[in-house]
């Protein structure tokens, strides 16, 4: 299912929609911004309740990055979906641990962001009811 984005590619394995960045590194609020469009974009267009954000090819994001995939996951939330990080670099998964994203709340112990190793652990953790 290919779509019209600068950042992202998007397939389909079953019923999950595996969005897979394009990009390297993001530094700046534009992109950021543009970013958050695209992956929301992508999953209301796919209608999609079961969601794969691939993170392979990302090596760099400063904290603003995580507006984009906080803006996914409330995009999820509100379809009551499930949504699965994977292929994070030491790097990347820093950052989303100084900004507590994937670390259980105090008040809930939820965690914000899912993670797996790899895209196959992803798509394996969703096909479980």
């Amino acid at each position: 299912m290919p779509g019209p984005y600068r950042h992202i590619t998007t397939s389909m394995d079953g019923e999950v929609l595996v969005l897979t960045l394009q990009l390297e590194e993001v530094k700046d609020y534009v992109l950021a911004e543009e970013l958050r469009y695209e992956l929301t974009h992508a999953a209301k267009r796919a209608n999609a309740r079961k969601i794969v954000v691939d993170l392979h090819k990302m090596l760099f994001m400063t904290s603003m990055a995580c507006v984009s995939f906080l803006g996914l996951k409330a995009s999820v939330r509100e379809t009551g979906g499930r949504l699965v990080m994977c292929n994070m670099s030491d790097f990347i998964r820093k950052v989303f641990n100084a900004k507590r994203l994937l670390t259980p709340s105090q008040y809930t112990g939820n965690v914000a962001f899912e993670v797996a190793e790899t895209l196959a652990d992803a798509l394996e953790r969703l096909a479980e009811p």
